[in-house]
């Protein structure tokens, strides 16, 4: 009986076999052939599933999204404490090895964009996830009767989605330690919370 093939596994652990690639030899290292050696398949098999560099990359961010948005979801939706809505945003900050390796694929695709204009789109997905995600805690913490009144969300969104960018680039630099991120969102947050009890 000929053995069925799981696509969805074999193309998520191709994707992660770019972001190895990537992490340890940069974008100019991702191509058929370095991904197959890394994966442990034949490159002609490889090009039955992913044949191009642009299509590699792709897959590698699409895992990315994937995983991230996972990760959210498996949080409770309420916020009882700032803390509770930390721990959802740090699921998009590079606080293990997972997801350091998310974030470089992210930043390669970013750079890569500049010589494959077909790759702008997808670049995009993730910083719409980013985005996403701030505004799902906020809009979670005005509908639970966290928030100050009157905040403006669009712009709240703006600002939290632009201080959680910063803290993931200064985390996977080195700059900043895991503790230190946190405790910048929830000075963050604290701004934002109403300061006389979760639902006056």
């Amino acid at each position: 009986m000929p053995r069925l093939i799981d696509h969805d596994a074999r193309r998520a652990e191709l994707a992660e076999a770019v972001w190895r690639v990537l992490a340890r030899d940069g974008v100019a290292a991702v191509s058929v052939r370095n991904v197959a050696a890394e994966a442990g398949v034949s490159a002609g098999s490889l090009r039955h599933v992913l044949p191009t560099k642009s299509l590699l990359l792709a897959a590698a961010m699409e895992l990315v999204v994937e995983r991230a948005t996972a990760r959210f979801g498996t949080h409770p939706r309420d916020l009882e404490t700032r803390a509770d809505a930390v721990a959802l945003l740090s699921e998009m900050l590079p606080l293990d090895d997972e997801r350091r390796l998310e974030m470089r694929t992210h930043l390669a695709l970013s750079a890569e964009t500049a010589n494959d204009p077909a790759l702008a789109e997808l670049r995009r997905a993730p910083d719409d996830g980013v985005r996403t995600g701030c505004r799902v805690v906020l809009e979670l913490a005005r509908a639970q009767g966290r928030l100050r009144r009157g905040l403006d969300l669009d712009a709240e969104t703006l600002r939290l989605h632009v201080l959680v960018d910063g803290v993931a680039l200064h985390l996977l630099g080195g700059l900043l330690d895991a503790e230190t991120a946190r405790t910048l969102l929830e000075e963050h947050l604290a701004r934002l919370w109403v300061r006389s009890g979760p639902r006056s």
